[in-house]
């Protein structure tokens, strides 16, 4: 009978233990992104177990999603019963689905005696059009550098591809259609970017069309080893997690949060890049001993500059420089998420008061919503002035343009809607105040510079800059080369001027405009469009 009592006991045991379990229910099971601007949704772990529920892991055959928790709750994490968590997938390799791709599978494991379970993706929207894109990568006397690392820059920040020269220095890499910038890296010399730039802001951008090829060569300068470099690793601010690809822009200056005023040396010569590896790390070495900028930039990620107190100080006025007078390091970068999800666009040009040839050095734009007051993407000044920023969703926004030295610049509102998708010709203003001393302002150059809107109707600026005192013009032409205005005609000091010419009796077309200073001349072209 004792041991009849002992194995009914033991039966009740072991079937109260079948029953004392987590349960993993999915909700909704299915996760649908029906066009560009729909690539954000979400769904529900819901533990309807009586025991806790572990989740270990989240996994897919694709790289396409961002999938984080509510409350940046970390994996392992653990729901009590009946208790739910939040999950939020952001679609982000959208400009590489191919029809492949329209179905997916995201796992769970989990401590459910039925794991993984699976929650379902689909994508309604994809694109099988590519291009290529191939060039030859060498040093400044010509010679091939075989082995050097190709990267391409989707609109410009989005690192999405990368690939490898050969023997004789040359690469090829087919691409899904768009805009992209290139870069190339080989140790013991300087990166550098489409245009031949070693500033990622200048890089030129690539159009691919399907079946086309675009032709990238670069070449390298050599870079001297003298002892000065900088590291440290690029983390997720709010996780503290490795962020695993991105760049590193080391650039000339210097900046204490606590004081308004700062040195910025901005040009070519002074900016320094190094690429992010797989275990967040990064290491740049520089020629000049000196203070500079360090500012980090991944994919969904808002640039941000380093400073002492590691955070994620996205506007200049809260970094601090670095001294790098040696091997300096432990400089961590902390990025935060933007919110790039949607399909719009805004594309406009900046405005400077100071017109030297740096002038649009070092210009970060980033779109502000007015909703939330959060910043959901980003873009950089083009040395022409010109900006776009993309993958805007639906929503009212301001454009906020900040230039190392200077206070920061807004635009106007405008709206990202089904029925305007992207806004063009947004004007930033950039102003002086007592930050920068305008005194000091002392252009480098005679200089002729685009005129802002064009093409315009009825009136537009004329801006340019001169390096010493002398007598100047400035004349409109029709496209016969018949004289139709003159706009300035005596002697002007140095410095940096913008007029404004009014065309409103004139007829649409293209006009040229021309400024003579002593036995400089420079013409440039403009349209009105009536």
């Amino acid at each position: 009978m004792y041991k009849q009592y002992l194995i009914i006991f033991a039966i009740l045991g072991l079937s109260l233990n079948l029953l004392a379990q987590p349960n993993l229910d999915i909700e909704p099971r299915r996760v649908t992104f029906e066009n560009i601007f729909n690539r954000y949704d979400y769904t529900n772990l819901i533990n309807s177990g009586n025991q806790v529920l572990r989740i270990d892991s989240l996994s897919s055959s694709k790289s396409f999603y961002i999938i984080d928790f509510e409350n940046a709750q970390q994996l392992p994490l653990f729901i009590n019963p009946n208790d739910t968590v939040k999950v939020n997938i952001t679609l982000t390799n959208f400009y590489n689905i191919t029809v492949s791709d329209t179905s997916d599978t995201v796992w769970v494991y989990s401590n459910d005696p039925e794991s993984p379970r699976d929650l379902r993706i689909k994508i309604d929207f994809f694109d099988d059009d590519y291009g290529t894109c191939s060039g030859n990568i060498s040093d400044e006397i010509l010679t091939p550098l075989p082995n050097s690392k190709i990267y391409f820059f989707y609109y410009g920040i989005y690192l999405f591809d990368s690939t490898f020269t050969d023997v004789s220095g040359n690469y090829t890499k087919q691409l899904p259609k768009g805009d992209y910038t290139v870069a190339a890296e080989k140790e013991g010399y300087r990166v550098i970017f489409s245009g031949n730039t070693p500033d990622p802001y200048f890089a030129q951008s690539v159009v691919l069309d399907s079946g086309q090829t675009a032709a990238v060569d670069l070449q390298l300068p050599p870079l001297d080893n003298s002892g000065y470099s900088i590291s440290g690793t690029v983390i997720d601010s709010v996780y503290g997690n490795p962020i695993n690809k991105g760049i590193v822009v080391v650039r000339k200056g210097t900046h204490t949060p606590t004081l308004l005023k700062q040195n910025a040396a901005l040009n070519d010569s002074s900016v320094y890049v190094g690429f992010v590896k797989p275990d967040g790390s990064y290491n740049i070495i520089v020629e000049d001993s000196t203070y500079y900028f360090v500012q980090a930039y991944s994919s969904y990620y808002l640039p941000t500059f380093y400073n002492v107190q590691n955070s994620a100080s996205v506007f200049w006025q809260n970094a601090d420089s670095v001294r790098i007078d040696q091997t300096v390091t432990n400089r961590n970068l902390y990025l935060e998420r933007d919110s790039s999800y949607g399909g719009g666009g805004a594309y406009g040009y900046i405005s400077l008061p100071f017109l030297d040839a740096q002038g649009f050095d070092g210009i970060t734009v980033l779109a502000k919503s007015l909703a939330n007051n959060q910043l959901y993407s980003y873009n950089f000044g083009k040395d022409n002035g010109r900006f776009y920023i993309n993958n805007l969703p639906y929503g009212t926004y301001q454009l906020v343009a900040q230039k190392i030295g200077f206070p920061n610049a807004v635009s106007s509102e405008f709206v990202i809607s089904p029925q305007n998708p992207n806004q063009n010709e947004i004007n930033i203003q950039f102003t002086l105040t007592d930050v920068v001393n305008e005194e000091q302002i002392i252009p480098s150059e005679i200089k002729l510079y685009p005129n802002y809107p064009n093409p315009f109707n009825p009136g537009t600026k004329i801006s340019y800059s001169i390096n010493s005192n002398q007598f100047i013009s400035i004349i409109i032409f029709d496209v016969l080369g018949k004289e139709i205005e003159t706009l300035v005609n005596e002697e002007k000091p140095m410095g940096s001027y913008e007029l404004n010419w009014n065309a409103a009796n004139l007829t649409s077309g293209v006009y040229f405009y021309q400024l003579r200073a002593g036995n400089f001349v420079e013409t440039r072209k403009m349209i009105l469009l009536k």
